[in-house]
């Protein structure tokens, strides 16, 4: 498709190099990871046979790319697989923003996977600059993923002190291993991590991330995060786990994913990342969490509303508060569209959005 002076067509990969190269203007920090970062998000994601991608291209220079990872969702215990795609990792050189070419190449995406098994695009790494411009392109939002937090006072101190001069008042060490029925680890165990997701209850006509061995296999390969995984033993058999990121060298822990086939394994689980004091902070996203984790989250002294929020004024966030978009895999949108087997992918209370990877997770 031509577009004024551009030429916005699908990705291939003789464009690998001038895409990887044109990363630096988004993650001017991870120059370096930017091939291998996006061969693991674009081209070993084990439900494509290749990248799902768009390049906008000047005199046959790469200056702009649109890409998009694919995820699988079901409704419930159905065994139906609802595939999507999220956009991700978008960026423009410098020298032709603001020449409409965002949106060029999210347009053409639509129109280039409305035939593919894809139904819906998923926006769950859209920062709130862009939002406005999905927004005029029919992409509704349909929450914003805050955060519910748990640290101690001396930790957000330790925490501050490390994001503005790199001193700290106390080190972190991670010693992993097995605890009594509590195993600490780097490493992550898909076959077994899979199996808890299997025998967990599943949400009743809710949206949720399908995720099985080969999932787990990819989903934590990112170069540019740090994971610990917490295993709960049963008699042996893993019953929970919960996973946590840290960016770089810092202090603060993200929870990324967790299952557990019984009650109270999440929260033992918790218990032990903060009595061994792991990290100074401790986060998760608050969109839509079933009722009993928000349960053991608050139990744990989790909450929204904390002094965090007034300091990251300040010092900026490592896993900021995002939208989340939705839209319909289809030029022209009909309201039958916004429905999938009956659910209305438009409410957010059909969701329930965990482990799931974007370019924050």
């Amino acid at each position: 498709m031509h577009y004024k002076k551009y030429e916005i067509i699908p990705y291939n990969s003789e464009f690998f190099t001038e895409v990887a190269d044109l990363q630096k203007y988004l993650w001017p920090n991870y120059e370096s990871s930017a091939q291998a970062y996006l061969k693991w998000k674009f081209e070993d994601n084990p439900l494509t046979k290749k990248p799902f991608a768009i390049v906008a291209l000047y005199k046959n220079k790469v200056v702009g790319f649109n890409g998009f990872f694919a995820t699988r969702w079901r409704i419930g215990s159905k065994n139906d697989k609802i595939l999507m795609l999220s956009p991700a990792d978008i960026c423009v050189h410098p020298d032709h923003r603001k020449k409409g070419l965002f949106t060029a190449m999210t347009m053409f995406a639509v129109e280039e996977y409305e035939k593919t098994p894809y139904k819906t695009f998923i926006g769950l790494s859209i920062n709130t600059s862009s939002g406005a411009g999905y927004n005029k392109m029919g992409w509704p939002k349909i929450a914003d993923r805050t955060s519910m937090r748990q640290y101690s006072l001396i930790g957000l101190i330790n925490w501050a002190l490390i994001s503005k001069t790199g001193r700290n008042l106390y080190k972190h060490q991670i010693i992993y291993g097995k605890f009594g029925n509590i195993e600490i680890s780097n490493k992550s165990r898909p076959e077994e991590m899979s199996a808890v997701t299997t025998k967990q209850k599943p949400s009743n006509n809710k949206i949720t991330l399908f995720k099985d061995t080969s999932f787990f296999k990819w989903r934590f390969q990112n170069i540019r995060r740090n994971y610990t995984f917490y295993y709960h033993l049963n008699n042996g058999t893993i019953d929970g786990y919960v996973v946590i990121e840290t960016v770089d060298c810092s202090t603060s822990g993200h929870i990324v994913d967790y299952a557990e086939t019984g009650n109270g394994v999440i929260y033992e689980l918790l218990r032990c990342a903060i009595a061994k004091k792991h990290f100074d902070i401790l986060s998760i996203w608050d969109v839509n969490l079933r009722k009993e984790l928000s349960q053991t989250l608050k139990d744990l002294n989790f909450s929204t509303k904390t002094l965090l929020g007034k300091i990251e004024k300040k010092f900026p966030s490592e896993f900021p508060m995002l939208p989340v978009f939705v839209r319909p895999i289809k030029k022209t949108v009909k309201e039958k569209d916004w429905f999938i087997d009956g659910i209305d992918i438009r409410n957010i209370n059909n969701w329930e959005i965990n482990g799931i990877c974007s370019d924050n997770t």
